[in-house]
């Protein structure tokens, strides 16, 4: 239960300006003083400048921070809430093509692990922080519409991770993805937003490849409040315990999603799913010397948050690659006809292991900038059980395994 603001209307925030609170009848709010940041430097793009926002619950209600642009400068916002609930918010992405969306507060239910097959999954994975490209691929596949609405019916969504880390509108993006959940359920579709290692990292606190500008908002929030970066997606924030409902591997009839990958070695743990699901969160408030025999498996390079072994790795790093009757050995264990991975960068989308593996983990722009890199992104679309690589301008191929 949320404990922020109760009223009948609904409190609207935005990292770039906070929107007029009209209406106040039932929630008291009291606005604290700004806090200002010499980062970044002139001339930089307001994507740098502004963060997208959030919600801390605490004993008194609820704390929401975010970050405006004010004359070149990150400037901290913040809104307490003293009433019982909190309903929406509004959330303005800046920098190159601004975007403007409502979200509706949710209970974050558990996902499950297991889900009965449907006739159409889009899936694309490691988009880190480029809310743009996200986006441009939903909107170029009809995943969703020109205001951001899903428009994909009772098809499935899969992202499989890594939506944190080395861009500029991870919030957002965040944000964008809670949204589409609560809309593709109420048409009859899902989206599952999968945990990577770079979600478990920021969830345990390693935030070693942020962008500098989440790391001058944990700065600002710090200073003002006495909160730290782990705080933002802590189990009393919203973020964080929507983050904390989402799993690391799941089954959809006869496919399997997970960010890095199955290990024979962890196949041959005999553990379920949702004990995987389980063990792997309970990472996120372990300090290492705390782990477990089944905790180090799973957050080592074995387990489903850094396995590479489907590729070809230095062994001496990564440990052994997986032989095609590891792979079938597994998939059979797990009545499974493919898996399909991110983490792993590859060119496009990829068949391996004669089509029982399919990568999809293709680097995006850094989108954030106008001037963006050459490489293109990618997702999958499956559909009546035909794998069809899935470009940024909305072209569709069809994937063909070779024989292994």
């Amino acid at each position: 239960m949320k404990n922020a603001c109760n009223k009948t209307h609904s409190c609207f925030f935005s990292s770039i300006i906070l929107l007029p609170l009209l209406v106040l009848s039932g929630c008291t709010t009291q606005e604290t003083e700004a806090t200002q940041s010499e980062f970044p430097q002139a001339g930089a793009w307001s994507s740098h400048y502004s963060e997208a926002p959030h919600i801390i619950y605490t004993e008194a209600g609820g704390l929401i921070l975010w970050a405006e642009e004010e004359d070149a400068q990150m400037v901290l916002k913040s809104l307490r809430s003293t009433g019982q609930d909190l309903d929406s918010l509004v959330v303005r992405k800046g920098g190159y093509l601004p975007r403007e969306f409502t979200v509706q507060l949710s209970s974050n239910p558990q996902q499950a692990s297991v889900y009965p097959g449907v006739k159409t999954i889009f899936a694309l994975s490691d988009i880190e922080g480029n809310f743009n490209t996200l986006v441009n691929l939903l909107q170029q596949h009809h995943i969703i519409d020109h205001q951001l609405n899903w428009r994909f019916g009772d098809g499935h969504l899969v992202v499989l991770g890594d939506v944190f880390d080395r861009g500029n509108h991870v919030t957002e993006m965040l944000w964008l993805l809670y949204r589409l959940e609560q809309q593709a359920d109420q048409a009859g579709g899902h989206v599952h937003t999968l945990l990577g290692n770079h979600e478990a990292m920021n969830l345990r606190g390693d935030i070693r490849y942020i962008e500098p500008k989440y790391a001058e908002f944990a700065r600002l929030v710090e200073a003002q409040f006495g909160l730290d970066y782990s705080d933002l997606y802590g189990d009393q924030s919203e973020l964080g315990r929507w983050l904390r409902s989402k799993n690391v591997i799941e089954k959809i009839g006869d496919y399997l999603f997970v960010h890095a990958g199955l290990s024979p070695e962890l196949a041959r743990t005999g553990l379920s799913f949702d004990k995987i699901n389980l063990f792997s969160k309970t990472l996120f408030e372990k300090e290492k010397a705390q782990f477990n025999a089944t905790d180090s498996l799973l957050w080592g390079k074995q387990g489903p948050y850094w396995y590479r072994g489907y590729f070809e790795i230095d062994e001496k790093r990564w440990g052994p690659q997986a032989t095609q009757s590891d792979v079938d050995q597994m998939l059979a264990q797990h009545q499974v006809e493919t898996v399909i991975v991110g983490h792993t960068h590859v060119i496009m989308p990829e068949f391996r292991y004669g089509g029982r593996v399919c990568a999809i983990d293709v680097v995006p722009p850094a989108d954030h900038i106008v001037a963006t890199p050459p490489w293109k992104a990618y997702g999958i679309l499956i559909k009546n059980g035909l794998f069809y690589l899935a470009d940024e301008n909305g072209r569709l191929k069809e994937m063909l395994a070779q024989a292994p």
